[in-house]
């Protein structure tokens, strides 16, 4: 059953392989010809067995899915970031609090208006992308964002909450040291090359090609590099 996480509006899974099939080649077989009377053994070619390389079929299905969830809930993300952005903006402008909690409810309706139903349609696992995502685009945690402007919030959230009891509101976004997020990052910077978004440097900009580098480096064997970033 598909989870509510409609309450992401303000504000990567693990992957497993399987083992690497082993090839066994056929002996070579000595085949004895005659070539203007000389004598020659010749011997066939082995068979080769073409087979599946079972942990790269993994990552790319499991890749496949991640960049269907990402074109799914990166715009939520990048409208959180943008709506954060302006929301401080104005709340910079007002000096009385009753009109700062007054400005924070309308928002609040309007966006709940704009995007409730659309982020009803998204599944548990596409609110722990989406998490992620939030903290890439705004530098903080749903639970931050919650925390920061829980004084407007607190029966908005309280409902919208409890549909994602099986998340982590404090999810936060590490691709220099988690390989799940480095993996995230990977399909982000693919689609982007792509157009198929328009990704954002994020609140923490990072440098891509030096985290390739690093990664490349201090990948374990039993890991995976992504297979965009073979050479």
């Amino acid at each position: 059953m598909r989870r509510i996480v409609y309450s992401l509006v303000l504000f990567l899974p693990s992957v497993g392989f399987s083992q690497e099939i082993t090839l066994v080649p056929t002996p070579e077989i000595p085949v004895e010809v005659t070539v203007e009377g000389d004598t020659l053994q010749l011997y066939s070619m082995p068979e080769i067995y073409i087979g599946v390389d079972m942990r790269e079929e993994q990552y790319r299905k499991d890749m496949r899915i991640l960049r269907n969830r990402i074109r799914r809930v990166y715009p939520y993300a990048k409208a959180t970031a943008q709506n954060l952005i302006i929301l401080n903006e104005n709340l910079a402008k007002i000096e009385s609090n009753r009109d700062k909690r007054k400005y924070i409810k309308r928002s609040q309706h309007y966006l709940e208006s704009q995007f409730k139903e659309k982020l009803k349609k998204l599944s548990r696992n596409d609110g722990k992308v989406l998490l992620k995502l939030i903290h890439r685009e705004t530098g903080q945690s749903a639970f931050e964002l919650i925390k920061e402007f829980k004084s407007g919030w607190t029966a908005f959230w309280s409902n919208a909450t409890a549909k994602t009891f099986s998340l982590n509101l404090k999810s936060t976004y590490h691709p220099e040291s988690d390989l799940n997020d480095f993996y995230l990052e990977t399909q982000l910077q693919y689609l982007s090359f792509r157009y198929e978004i328009d990704l954002t440097r994020g609140a923490n900009p990072v440098n891509f090609n030096e985290l390739r580098i690093m990664w490349k480096n201090k990948i374990r064997e039993d890991q995976f590099f992504p297979l965009e970033l073979r050479e």
